[in-house]
């Protein structure tokens, strides 16, 4: 099975010239900056590239698919030996929580991304397949760091990557969720059904590297302790208690214009994340379609220092992205206090309303009229400042 699905795999390469680092850099600012609206990684205007320090460290490896004339995909490793992590990379990966982190060798995998017309396709395996062999073979690593945006986590989970109650990233285009994968773990990649789950036994075993144990870790993968809360049931309970019950003088959310069981569906396909003081959730400009439901706390709407308007409990946002084909945000959010948000993906809301016609249309309908009155409320606010 592993070698079948080795000889279908992309070739990947390992950048080693200037040259090559140089065209993978032109590849990021196309996808990061010109595609999704992205500031992560300091794109640089003038010389239409995306790079940062850390992309010039001995400790970082640059891989890409394709050609240097065509790259398809790309993918950044950094990777330290025991206690030799840079300070302000284990303050921003929470790397503290993990209790032996002084004793492991750790990695960190970012920058992946793929050119749109080879999404969904092998490119993607490939890297992933390369950036395992590197990380578990010649670099001897334990444990692999990685951040995302709160709508993509389910899918990393489909990459053994598990949330481990981090602090939230204050990344430049929202806040991002802290991921770390045991890469000897087995049997949660084989639980999560990873496609990397073969090699796993290729590089840990009797003969090979020692497997981890990963008994000291479990509290940090618990329910209720990686401040993420992703099963369903206990999902609906926080929305129902925070939303769906009478309180005098409290806005209704855009749930009760549904069904009870709709509400609770939809709800259920998404997940409930807490939020810390100053957090900017999304940013102006930022390609992205997830929507964000306040449960908790104050949220505030600004436009290039003005603020547009406050939201709390029950209050939704990021439904003008969500509805719009370019899917930019028109305004950036930051939490004023601590709160909660209820984060739904835009796939699952997709899925949801093409699988259920009468759901689709009332939400379809209910998003529009909100979109209509936002628009409205924000040319107000600016003209007002103006």
């Amino acid at each position: 099975m592993l070698k079948q699905w080795l000889s279908h795999l992309e070739t990947v390469h390992r950048a080693k010239t200037r040259e090559e680092r140089e065209a993978i850099y032109r590849f990021r600012y196309r996808i990061y900056f010109e595609e999704f609206g992205r500031e992560l990684g300091s794109p640089d205007h003038d010389r239409q590239w995306v790079r940062d320090e850390d992309d010039e460290e001995a400790t970082s490896t640059l891989l890409y698919t394709g050609s240097i004339d065509n790259i398809t995909g790309t993918v950044r490793l950094r990777h330290w030996a025991a206690g030799a992590v840079p300070e302000h990379d284990v303050h921003e990966l929470s790397m503290e929580r993990i209790p032996d982190i002084e004793q492991r060798n750790t990695g960190e995998i970012g920058r992946l991304m793929v050119r749109r017309s080879m999404r969904g396709k092998i490119i993607i395996s490939s890297l992933l397949r390369a950036s395992y062999e590197i990380f578990a073979g010649e670099t001897g690593t334990d444990l692999v760091f990685c951040y995302c945006s709160p709508g993509l986590v389910r899918y990393y989970q489909q990459l053994a990557m598990r949330p481990f109650g981090g602090r939230l990233v204050n990344a430049p285009d929202g806040m991002m969720v802290p991921l770390v994968s045991v890469l000897s773990d087995r049997g949660y990649y084989r639980q999560m059904r990873s496609l990397l789950t073969p090699l796993v036994r290729r590089f840990f075993g009797p003969g090979k590297r020692p497997i981890l144990d990963i008994e000291p870790y479990r509290p940090l993968f618990a329910v209720g302790a990686t401040g993420i809360e992703f099963e369903p049931d206990r999902v609906w309970q926080q929305v129902e208690a925070s939303l769906l019950n009478e309180v005098p003088g409290r806005p209704r959310s855009i749930l009760d214009v549904l069904p009870r069981k709709a509400a609770q569906k939809l709800a259920a396909s998404g997940q409930v994340l807490d939020v810390e003081d100053g957090t900017l959730v999304t940013r102006k400009g930022f390609c992205e379609r997830e929507l964000y439901m306040v449960l908790d706390g104050c949220f505030e709407a600004t436009d290039n220092g003005r603020t547009l308007r406050r939201m709390h409990s029950g209050d939704l946002f990021g439904e003008i992205a969500f509805l719009n084909p370019e899917a930019r945000r028109t305004a950036s959010v930051i939490a004023r206090g601590k709160g909660r948000v209820l984060v739904l993906r835009g796939r699952a809301i997709d899925k949801l309303m093409v699988s259920d016609q009468s759901l689709g249309d009332t939400l379809r309908d209910a998003l529009l009229r909100l979109e209509g009155q936002r628009l409205e409320t924000s040319s107000t606010a600016l003209a007002e400042v103006a």
